[in-house]
């Protein structure tokens, strides 16, 4: 059953070699074949694949002109986290609270007959993309996505964890903008949650993501994808998150 919106449903790491990326992302969670919308992000410079869980995403992305800004990005700190996918009830109402606040999607389209928005870094501490699919038990891709996915490691995402100056002030603009209350520096996304975390030295935007485990005996394990660290959770730590 879908849970409340709003809720985290997609992670998306950015890479130099997609295929070697896509090849220990399968290993690592044992997920077939993912989709691709090879024309569509083509369009916007990318190539990529969307890996599925049960009713979350990870997507990986890697840029097809060496001299575009993302590749530029790559070049200069390495593959890293990239963005956190949310899906809203109401994207009129978050564009408005947003407004509220002083800023604006940096990006604003239909994408396959949904709304979808993109925003700044400098305003969400990641690249963020908030859409609003109708029904809400769908998905990008659907009903595919929801059919080449795999839980024999992973139910689903549990926690997107983000590194940011001040963490419970980010927390509160996410909050606000969701119109939803923030728990110091956590904020809750129906099933899942995103943490905010102090940047003390390390990188900056999406840094680690908790999944929540199939296998109580294989809680605690961590593998590192694309400079992302994911953690196996137990479905009691992800409910408390």
């Amino acid at each position: 059953m879908m849970s409340q919106l709003p809720r985290l449903r997609q992670v998306v790491l950015i890479t130099a070699d997609l295929e070697a990326s896509l090849a220990r992302a399968r290993a690592a969670f044992s997920l077939p074949e993912g989709v691709r919308d090879t024309d569509g992000m083509a369009a916007i410079g990318f190539e990529h694949e969307v890996l599925g869980f049960d009713q979350t995403f990870l997507e990986i992305v890697a840029p097809l002109s060496a001299d575009s800004p993302q590749a530029q990005l790559v070049n200069k700190q390495g593959d890293s986290g990239f963005m956190a996918v949310l899906q809203v009830g109401d994207l009129a109402a978050v564009i408005e609270r947003a407004d509220g606040l002083g800023f604006a999607p940096v990006l604003q389209e239909d994408y396959e007959g949904h709304p979808i928005t993109q925003w700044h870094p400098k305003d969400l501490g990641t690249i963020a993309e908030l859409d609003q699919m109708e029904p809400v038990d769908t998905w990008h891709f659907a009903p595919r996505c929801f059919e080449i996915g795999s839980t024999e490691v992973a139910q689903d995402i549990a926690a997107a964890e983000i590194a940011v100056d001040d963490p419970e002030a980010m927390a509160s603009r996410w909050a606000t903008v969701l119109g939803i209350e923030a728990e110091g520096s956590d904020v809750r996304l129906g099933a899942e949650a995103i943490r905010f975390v102090p940047i003390a030295g390390g990188p900056r935007g999406l840094r680690a993501v908790d999944l929540v485990a199939s296998d109580p005996a294989r809680v605690g394990e961590t593998t590192e994808l694309c400079g992302v660290v994911f953690r196996l959770v137990a479905a009691s730590s992800a409910e408390a998150s």
